[in-house]
């Protein structure tokens, strides 16, 4: 089988979250949008496989070298002797596919300043060579779409999502439509009467397995809701049945105080004056009979 898995193919198509951007000044007043490239490398990791992709550096040049002065700040001081240093990489990114591998190239560029010193030019020589190469491994990354950054290169994109969005963008799980399914029996719906719940609010597709984390919410509650007054106080009168029975067979005084008082306030709860009266008769007539 070639071509990445279905499991890729999702985690490719998620989108960019906001909180994943970074942003630093660019020149003049702009502020240019990129991301970090750890972020790039773990996202690379988690889609591909840690054994699922490679580069390789096909040329690390020095592009270029210029010294000049700083002027002292404030006019106070000298000149302080510069150094700025560019260097340009070619690299080469290869991913595996399944049975393909796919291969992309691009270019990055990398610069370094500091003071004219033996330790400047080693530091700006450093700085500048590794920008280069991690700009160039994030450009050819963003040839894998907007997971790596794509659409920042497109000014006018603004298709990014904060957390809380992403996460409700994920589509519906199998365990999830269990969870949905299981309330349509005391209910007397189906699937049929969920979708038509859903359309009538917009909902744009055919299927519940289509559904998005947003319109699962919508269709959970709509479902839950639905008769809840009636299942609620059929279940109330099952549970009293249920704790009087109880309390009929308590085996102790110690069991049937405990299963008094859960009943009475139950009772209580539900404001059942004619429930909590019998809970008491009850209890008086086992009394009786346990402290014989």
């Amino acid at each position: 089988m070639s071509g990445f898995s279905k499991d890729q193919i999702k985690l490719l198509n998620e989108p960019l979250l906001k909180e994943d951007v970074k942003t630093r000044d660019g020149t003049g007043n702009n502020k240019l949008s990129y991301l970090a490239s750890f972020h790039v490398i773990e996202e690379a990791n988690r889609i591909f496989g840690f054994d699922g992709w490679d580069s390789e550096i096909l040329s690390l040049t020095q592009v270029d070298k210029t010294e000049y002065q700083k002027p002292p700040y404030q006019g106070k001081g000298e000149p302080k002797e510069m150094i700025s240093i560019s260097y340009l990489c070619k690299l080469r990114l290869t991913v595996k596919a399944g049975d393909t591998v796919v291969v992309k190239e691009d270019a990055g560029f990398g610069n370094g300043v500091a003071g004219a010193t033996a330790y400047g030019i080693g530091s700006c020589i450093e700085l500048a060579s590794k920008e280069a190469v991690t700009d160039a491994l994030k450009r050819c990354m963003r040839y894998y779409g907007n997971k790596f950054g794509l659409t920042l290169y497109d000014k006018d994109n603004t298709n990014q999502l904060d957390f809380n969005q992403f996460e409700m963008s994920k589509p519906v799980t199998d365990e999830q439509l269990s969870d949905l399914r299981e309330l349509y029996g005391e209910r007397h719906i189906n699937d049929e009467w969920v979708l038509i719940a859903l359309k009538s609010e917009g909902y744009p597709d055919d299927t519940l397995e289509e559904m998005r984390q947003d319109w699962y919410k919508f269709a959970f509650d709509v479902a839950h809701k639905f008769k809840l007054d009636e299942i609620n106080a059929k279940n109330y009168e099952l549970e009293m049945d249920k704790a009087f029975k109880l309390m009929r067979e308590s085996a102790s005084p110690n069991m049937l105080k405990a299963l008094f008082k859960e009943a009475f306030e139950k009772a209580a709860k539900n404001e059942d004056k004619e429930r909590q009266l019998e809970a008491r008769n009850i209890f008086e007539e086992v009394k009786k009979r346990l402290t014989k």
